[in-house]
């Protein structure tokens, strides 16, 4: 009978030995700190297990946690605040080394966390976005129309200068590496129709997106991008800057070949139209402005045709035509314009300069 219990006792003791446990370090110097979830609600708590061997001092860091630190090897965390939570484990070890790591846990059901001043605002009232993200490592607001267009900031004050709903974006991307984006619909003004606009604020982007092209091949025209605090037509930054260095010479400023905004996709039998800003000391008429789009059947689709563009002046004014699209089925095999560009026409009788600036498109009832 006493040998039968110290087979048994030998037994249970071979197989207390022979388990595997990933986080048992005899004898040695090891960081092994732990989580028991990387997701988690507000209120909810996570268990923090540090088993870590040779271990003299430690320190958890919970940004927006409770508690905020501690020193156990295991501690239960609840969060106030939703987003990426970047938490983090210091130890000092016995031969005096010191390591830390950071552990990622996501609180809420989304990793982006902003706010915004107002989501209905008045043209050229300012309104102010937040990013209120943590652990974040880069951020990008896109805001169409707006002023600025573009910011990498926390918080930035962007003013629309046109009315309409409009889709700002925020792209963010966190210490661990995930990208998450937001959507934020914002109301300018009473206008329901979404206007496309493009401004040249970006001149980088600007340069990237339009072309020339210049019938003799020479300078006759030359396309830039000025950039002077509150010039341009709705006290914006930048603008299209266009030389007419020879007189009477076809040239043209255009966006073929780039898809998205001035390159519009164009739905059937919609109603659209096609704005734009422009001033010039030298002219009072400049030769024209086209939406116009390559098809599958013909060489092209002209949609929208303004010639001559008349009574230009040195202050900025406000130029709009409206077109129809119709059945595009019977001009393209999907059934609408994927690509269709923005072109400005030159044929200017003198040398001089042109400025524009708020090319935009929109749906109109």
């Amino acid at each position: 009978m006493n040998t039968k219990i110290l087979i048994y006792a030998f037994a249970a003791i071979l197989l207390l030995l022979g388990c595997d446990d990933k986080h048992t370090y005899p004898d040695e110097i090891v960081f092994d700190p732990d989580v028991s979830t990387t997701q988690t609600n507000l209120g909810q708590e996570v268990v923090f297990t540090d088993y870590s061997s040779g271990v003299v001092s430690r320190l958890w860091t919970f940004p927006g946690g409770t508690p905020a630190t501690s020193t156990d090897p295991e501690v239960n965390v609840s969060f106030s605040s939703v987003g990426l939570i970047t938490c983090t484990i210091e130890n000092t070890f016995s031969n005096g080394i010191t390591e830390s790591k950071n552990i990622y846990v996501q609180v809420g059901s989304g990793l982006i966390n902003f706010d915004v001043s107002a989501y209905k605002t008045d043209a050229s009232q300012p309104i102010t976005f937040t990013d209120n993200s943590n652990s974040v490592a880069s951020r990008v607001w896109t805001f169409p129309g707006g002023t600025p267009t573009t910011s990498t900031d926390a918080e930035v004050s962007v003013s629309f200068g046109q009315e309409g709903p409009v889709v700002c974006i925020l792209e963010v991307t966190f210490l661990n590496g995930i990208t998450d984006t937001q959507e934020i619909n914002i109301q300018v003004g009473n206008e329901q129709y979404v206007r496309s606009v493009f401004g040249f604020e970006d001149s980088t982007l600007a340069t990237e997106m339009w072309e020339t092209w210049v019938s003799n091949g020479t300078d006759a025209m030359v396309f830039s991008v000025e950039n002077s605090a509150g010039e341009g037509a709705l006290g914006t930054n930048g603008f299209a800057k266009i030389v007419i260095n020879t007189a009477n010479v076809e040239s043209q400023l255009y966006t073929k070949g780039n898809i998205g905004f001035p390159n519009a996709v164009l739905e059937s039998n919609k109603k659209y139209e096609f704005s734009f800003y422009v001033k010039s000391a030298d002219f009072n008429q400049v030769t024209a402005a086209e939406v116009t789009n390559q098809s599958d059947i013909q060489s092209w689709k002209n949609f929208a045709w303004y010639s001559p563009i008349p009574q230009v002046t040195n202050e900025w004014s406000f130029r709009t035509v409206t077109f129809q699209t119709g059945d595009l089925t019977q001009v393209y095999s999907e059934g609408r314009a994927t690509n269709a560009y923005t072109q400005f026409k030159f044929v200017q009788p003198a040398i001089g300069t042109i400025y524009i600036d708020e090319i935009s498109l929109k749906e109109v009832p």
